[in-house]
């Protein structure tokens, strides 16, 4: 195997795992729905929209790269096509920080009255004894 062909199979191998991986992220996601509630759903939404990241540049190599070529030159025609990948991994990033790093939701109980203040009074206690009441 000559080294230009070697060099090929190792980015289309580089190409692959950048294409798993975010699908990889948003079924680990997916499957904490309920117990992580937003912050999952940003994260499933972070890990999809940053997938045609790594889709746009090889596609457009093969597809538009003639175009882009005779437009602005070959070396500025891998600009723009990495530029036209670049949002999809900055908004994807930002939408899996957002998920990671917001507070998340309080618990809902699955059944029994929802959780009372600490200083509300119980019910049938004597107002005087409640520390708040002075």
């Amino acid at each position: 195997m000559t080294d230009s062909a070697s060099a090929h199979l190792f980015g289309l191998a580089l190409n692959g795992i950048e294409i798993l991986m975010p699908l990889v992220g948003a079924i680990v996601a997916a499957t904490h729905l309920r117990r992580r509630g937003r912050n999952a759903r940003l994260a499933v939404i972070g890990c999809l929209v940053m997938l045609p990241g790594p889709i746009v540049l090889p596609v457009g190599l093969t597809v538009g790269f003639d175009a882009l070529s005779d437009a602005f030159g070959p070396s500025a025609a891998m600009y723009v096509l990495s530029a036209i990948s670049l949002p999809f991994h900055l908004i994807g990033f930002g939408l899996l920080l957002a998920g990671a790093l917001s507070e998340p939701a309080a618990p809902v109980p699955a059944f029994g009255p929802p959780p009372s203040a600490p200083w509300a009074v119980p019910d049938g206690a004597p107002a005087d004894r409640h520390p708040r009441a002075s």
